[in-house]
């Protein structure tokens, strides 16, 4: 396959898994979300946690506060062979509980950062070997 389509190729998955761990962690599938890592995969916040292994992650994704919602954009991803790192911001809003006043239904910003992973391809496609996030005014 042509180098520049293999790239591409690479690039879109990455990113497809990098929405699928959104989409898992904002909805609460732990199971989900802990297969977007390697088995031994590590997920910390810089000055904050750390989490090791699927098991762990899963815990960690079931203590999901309602209407958290994560967006990335600007991502860089440097690809050589079965490896990859990725740099890209991330937005964590907070959406309205359906319950709410009218006044208090608009979404709002709560966190910006950046992740910093480091992924692997596995059998089973790309996976988050480390995802380390470096939030915007601490933790």
């Amino acid at each position: 396959m042509d180098d520049e389509l293999s790239w591409l190729l690479d690039r879109t998955r990455i990113r497809e898994l990098t929405a699928r761990y959104n989409r898992c962690f904002d909805d609460g599938d732990a199971e989900g979300f802990a297969t977007t890592f390697t088995e031994d995969g590590v997920m910390e916040v810089v000055g904050g946690f750390s989490v090791s292994g699927r098991a762990g992650l899963e815990e960690m994704c079931r203590h999901t506060p309602y209407g958290v919602v994560h967006v990335t954009a600007d991502a860089t991803v440097e690809i050589e062979g079965d490896r990859a790192v990725q740099d890209v911001t991330v937005l964590v809003l907070q959406r309205p509980k359906p319950d709410a006043a009218p006044d208090e239904r608009a979404s709002s910003l709560q966190r910006t950062g950046r992740y910093h992973d480091e992924l692997v391809r596995t059998p089973d496609g790309w996976r988050f070997l480390r995802r380390s996030a470096s939030l915007d005014g601490g933790m």
